[in-house]
């Protein structure tokens, strides 16, 4: 039956590196599983129940009354028997669940040619750990593994991995006859109560035993029937426990020896021995072996003296560096001050020359404005020149509007008297008047003639 290889199991945080906190619940943990595990706790609980039952009235058959509640002797070997009863069915569980699991690889298929007992370690890691402060141990299967790898790992080889295994099977075999030992002790108890209860019983009966009382011979009877009672119950579940231990102990038994046969099978010819050949390959193994050495002291002998060399070569550098920094650091500082001066310089003479060339183009900007404002004022002097000429000529058309108004009126007059030539004259007279006033005596002449034209064509 194949399953496949258990990962590395976690391996368990040392007590002095945890923190106060994980150290109460740890053992909290393993308290409390103790007393889960614990076989008195079980059989003080069933003896409870048990009597609760009794002394409720659930149970009331006279025998089971007589023989299992009628004395407090009585009471001790029940208690007694129940918590021998819990150890060895704690004890059967414990092994039916190893007996479940007993066939199940623990470790990798063995290699062809063998594996190096180096490997060892890394095997013996993929077993889960025996954790004794919860409480929980780990099956013989995996401790019987656990242990012989750790024979391996500790001598460097397999040579006397066999009679290891043979004891370690021994070991196992008192270790299982040694977990019985709370059983053993109840099983010798409990008869043990039964005889004092058989001396308690012949002690009363004696006492009620007097010459006077020879006809009450019922005190005499009770504390025969305690006595022999007593010790009935007493051989009764002595000899219950006696079988039920032998059951269980024969399943062990039998556990064992499969644990046997799959811890030789798992590691029987799984690593390369080095006996055999007359010991010549011991002998070259030993020597390997003492030449690995001397070469680990040697390469670690060699890594000091590369430490010692890279220290102080470290420290040559970093002074070398230093130095050189600090000469760097001072050429850098003597440039930077003599280009940041040159800039300043550079800069300064081309602000100077910016504000000479603002300060001419300000000027030359001045003076076109000037020269503009000087413009516009003499346009708005001739505009008001014309403005002027203009309020003249239309003065002048009002002035010649009212004489033509006249005129038309001088006219219809000389046209009713017939002094058409001495009004032509005085007209005359009088555009040569307006000519004047108005700058444009010929244009006037003009008008005057046209008018005069007409005026004469009006007469005609």
């Amino acid at each position: 039956m194949e399953r496949s290889r258990q990962g590395p199991t976690v391996r368990p945080v040392p007590l002095f590196s945890r923190r106060p906190e994980e150290i109460h619940v740890s053992k909290l943990n393993s308290l409390t599983t103790s007393l889960l595990r614990s076989p008195i706790l079980w059989g003080c609980a069933l003896s409870f129940g048990f009597f609760s039952l009794i002394h409720m009235g659930l149970v009331t058959h006279p025998l089971v009354i007589r023989y299992l509640a009628g004395h407090w002797c009585e009471y001790v070997e029940v208690a007694m028997f129940f918590v021998g009863l819990a150890a060895l069915l704690i004890k059967a569980a414990e092994l039916r669940r190893q007996r479940a699991d007993v066939h199940e690889e623990r470790l990798e298929p063995i290699p062809e040619g063998g594996q190096d007992p180096a490997v060892a370690a890394e095997l013996a890691s993929t077993l889960p750990e025996d954790d004794a402060r919860s409480g929980s141990s780990s099956s013989y299967l995996d401790r019987r593994l656990r242990e012989a790898l750790d024979l391996v790992v500790r001598t460097g080889t397999a040579d006397s991995l066999e009679e290891h295994l043979k004891y370690l099977s021994d070991l196992d075999a008192a270790r299982a006859a040694q977990s019985y030992g709370l059983v053993r002790f109840v099983i010798w108890a409990i008869p043990i109560m039964g005889f004092l209860g058989t001396v308690i019983g012949i002690t009363d009966a004696i006492a009620c035993l007097s010459p006077t009382q020879l006809d009450n011979m019922s005190g005499v009877v009770g504390g025969l029937g305690v006595a022999f009672d007593t010790t009935a119950i007493a051989l009764g579940l002595s000899m219950v426990l006696m079988l039920v231990q032998f059951g269980v102990d024969r399943y062990e038994q039998s556990l064992l020896s499969e644990v046997d046969a799959e811890v030789w099978a798992a590691l029987a010819g799984r690593f390369q021995s080095l006996a055999g050949d007359g010991g010549a390959t011991l002998a070259l193994a030993r020597l390997g072996e003492t030449m690995s050495r001397g070469s680990a002291r040697l390469l670690e002998a060699q890594e000091q003296s590369w430490r010692t060399l890279e220290r102080t070569a470290a420290a040559n550098l970093a002074t070398v560096l230093e130095d050189m920094g600090r000469t760097l650091n001072a050429s850098l500082s003597a440039s930077l001050d003599g280009t940041l001066s040159r800039w300043s310089e550079s800069l300064v003479a081309a602000h100077e020359s910016a504000l000479s060339h603002r300060e001419d183009r300000w000027t030359r900007t001045a003076e076109s404005l000037a020269e503009a404002v000087r413009g516009l004022e003499r346009h708005h002097g001739s505009l008001a020149d014309q403005t002027a000429l203009l309020g003249k000529v239309v003065d002048a058309t009002r002035d010649i509007a009212a004489l033509e108004r006249s005129l038309d009126a001088n006219l219809s007059t000389l046209a009713a008297t017939g002094r058409f030539d001495e009004t032509l004259a005085t007209l005359a007279a009088a555009v040569q008047l307006l000519a004047v006033r108005a700058g444009d005596v010929s244009g006037d002449q003009r008008r005057v003639e046209l008018l005069s034209a007409r005026r004469t064509g009006k007469a005609a």
